[in-house]
């Protein structure tokens, strides 16, 4: 869906308006370098996998979406970094057209989507280019993210020449999903888990994110439907042999590892904690998908390559015994 507007840019420029009125066709198209669907039958591609796939798609596809329901456009003099232009708006589509009015002058455009409805997310310092950045609330603890959130950045040399932009925007945020057998502990009781060493802000223009403060993401219990054991007609009882445990957070840092901690709650009062270690780094737009299975006392095993556990049984707060797997 195209939506062609006219906006004019000319009242903020003070010093040359003799240049006012030169067209210029600005295209925009929302675009993922990872498509979910994609990425999840190819993890995921047994027949035994269908629920969780099914779940993990129904959680995360609001999230790995082409679509922006809202936009924010910011074009920047390049030659004294002030903002000239900005257009903000919903358009709930995936590439929408307008037709603006810019003196010609060299330009540094920003472009931010779906930061509107997202509480955790803070567009800060956007009077410049330079300052422009995406930032985490300043909490160690935060919720899973609840919109896919876009960036784009593009100098633009506006000239009689050179009058036709497309600009492209990727997602900058993430998501884990841990996946567990949990045939091997009939006694768990609860099962929580959180993703440690995200990023805590990301600056738009030079494309980097900020760890000197990083943040943990806590993760969300995915419903995993058994469809195959319920009758027609009737809701499909929840998979007692498998748990999924998944976040939408911000990407670690690059060549670093990092973690993700579960703490297991048994029948009998006691916990387990259980630290993983990921060696390969969480991308922007990407979903890791990390497969587990839990002992008997609830210590998670990874079984996925490159991951790591250390487990402390019968955790309590600060306790310092450690099961290296």
């Amino acid at each position: 869906m195209t939506f062609p507007l006219l906006f004019a840019a000319c009242h903020l420029i003070d010093d040359d308006l003799s240049v006012c009125g030169e067209e210029v066709m600005v295209n925009y198209q929302l675009q993922l370098h990872t498509e979910l669907s994609m990425q999840l039958e190819t993890e995921l591609s047994d027949d035994v996998d269908i629920p969780v796939r099914t779940a993990l798609h129904k959680y995360l596809e609001n999230i790995f979406t082409d679509h922006a329901r809202d936009i924010d456009l910011r074009f920047y003099s390049r030659e004294i970094d002030d903002l000239r232009h900005l257009i903000q708006e919903e358009i709930n589509d995936n590439r929408t057209s307008y037709t603006i009015y810019l003196p010609q002058e060299n330009y540094m455009h920003l472009g931010v989507a779906n930061i509107e409805y997202n509480p955790q997310v803070r567009f800060l310092g956007n009077e410049h280019s330079a300052s422009a950045e995406l930032r985490m609330p300043d909490r160690e603890r935060l919720n899973p993210l609840n919109t896919g959130i876009f960036t784009a950045r593009l100098p633009m040399n506006v000239t009689n020449e050179s009058r036709h932009f497309d600009v492209h925007l990727y997602m900058v945020n993430s998501a884990v999903a841990v996946i567990f057998d949990v045939l091997d502990c009939p006694d768990l009781a609860a099962l929580s888990g959180e993703t440690l060493g995200c990023a805590e802000s990301f600056s738009i223009k030079d494309s980097v994110f900020s760890h000197a403060g990083t943040r943990t993401f806590l993760m969300e219990n995915i419903r995993i439907e058994n469809g195959s054991a319920a009758p027609k007609r009737v809701k499909a009882a929840e998979d007692p042999t498998t748990r999924c445990l998944a976040t939408v957070c911000m990407p670690t840092k690059d060549n670093q590892p990092w973690n993700v901690e579960f703490i297991a709650s048994m029948a009998d009062g006691t916990k387990t904690k259980t630290t993983l270690t990921v060696n390969d780094p969480l991308r922007a737009g990407t979903l890791r998908i990390i497969r587990c299975r839990l002992g008997e006392k609830g210590e998670v095993v990874p079984m996925t390559q490159h991951v790591g556990a250390s487990v402390e049984l019968d955790w309590k707060e600060g306790n310092g015994h450690e099961i290296e797997i």
